[in-house]
């Protein structure tokens, strides 16, 4: 799965000012800084509450400050321009993510992948729809072609393989997760006569 360099992807969202010469309060989407270097060009998108047109704004200044990261843009000076800017999403080309670390994904390559469980009576889980960070662990939602979802938590024992060039991955559920989510998915009981 290569990046598209015409599609942006959202790196984080102006919260506030900081002070009165144009700092702004990002919070930040991105695991690495060097999304906000000096020097990068970001799109600022508007809200959906709040009708407007997107802008482009460099960074001039990146710092650290009390746990936040601070952000200078071009062409913004004063703390009125930042509140004009409360809520705007930042984003970036997704041609100019840096690649993730050996063995890492971003979350929205794995979005949309197939989702298969080959050693289990139901071998096809479904589509990854969504990633939700629960507490102490990371969940997948999966939808299963009824339509219905199943809420896998993502490990190194539930995610076997992830293969980007086929949007596959390969899970191993633990005994009788998929029972709870897709009834009549349980193998057939030869025992029972099945």
């Amino acid at each position: 799965m290569k990046n598209n360099p015409d599609r942006h992807v959202v790196v984080g969202e102006i919260l506030r000012p900081h002070g009165v010469r144009g700092e702004i309060v990002v919070r930040s989407f991105a695991d690495s800084p060097s999304v906000f270097q000096n020097g990068r060009a970001l799109r600022l998108t508007p809200p959906q509450s709040r009708p407007g047109n997107c802008v482009t704004r460099t960074v001039t200044a990146r710092r650290s400050h009390a746990g936040n990261l601070l952000v200078t843009l071009s062409g913004i000076d004063d703390r009125d321009a930042v509140e004009t800017l409360r809520g705007f999403v930042l984003s970036i080309p997704e041609g100019d993510l840096p690649p993730p670390p050996p063995g890492e994904y971003y979350r929205r390559q794995l979005i949309g992948c197939r989702v298969l469980a080959p050693d289990t009576p139901h071998p096809v889980l479904g589509v990854l729809d969504d990633i939700l960070d629960m507490p102490g662990q990371e969940v997948w939602r999966i939808i299963h072609e009824s339509g219905k979802e199943i809420l896998l938590p993502a490990n190194p024992h539930t995610i076997a393989s992830i293969d980007l060039e086929t949007a596959t991955i390969i899970a191993t559920p633990p005994p009788g997760l998929v029972e709870v989510y897709i009834p009549g998915a349980a193998a057939p009981d030869p025992a029972r006569g099945e």
